[in-house]
């Protein structure tokens, strides 16, 4: 399979796993609307450029590239913060005080999505 085609694959399947993810950590109390919102705008960025690469747009593989920057960005910002002023207690405590190292793991697939995706062969369109 083509590092392009793949990176588009886990885009899409990174970008649900978040939409769900963030759901369920927010879930009762939901922080400030702008932390919760540039997730679900960085995880429709994925699935949108994962399947416009899958579907051979020529805008495609520079979509999904700038949204696997976009993501590295906002949880390298997210870590950051997480570790200057501590984690969220509730939230650390619905994903059983994992949440740094979800976070590094999350920033881990992200640069592996944007090197694939940077790597891969030009599409060519249908």
């Amino acid at each position: 399979m083509n590092k392009r085609a793949t990176s588009a694959y886990l885009a899409i399947i990174y970008g649900i796993s978040l939409v769900c993810f963030e759901t369920f950590v927010n879930w009762g109390p939901w922080q400030w609307w702008p932390y919760w919102l540039v997730d679900y705008i960085a995880a429709a960025l994925l699935i949108l450029g994962g399947l416009a690469t899958r579907g051979r747009r020529l805008y495609g593989p520079k979509l999904l590239s700038a949204a696997w920057g976009f993501t590295l960005g906002m949880m390298w910002i997210s870590l950051a913060a997480n570790i200057s002023e501590g984690t969220d207690p509730d939230r650390a405590a619905r994903v059983a005080g994992l949440y740094i190292i979800l976070i590094v793991l999350s920033m881990s697939i992200c640069l592996l999505g944007l090197i694939l995706s940077l790597s891969g062969r030009p599409l060519r369109a249908p």
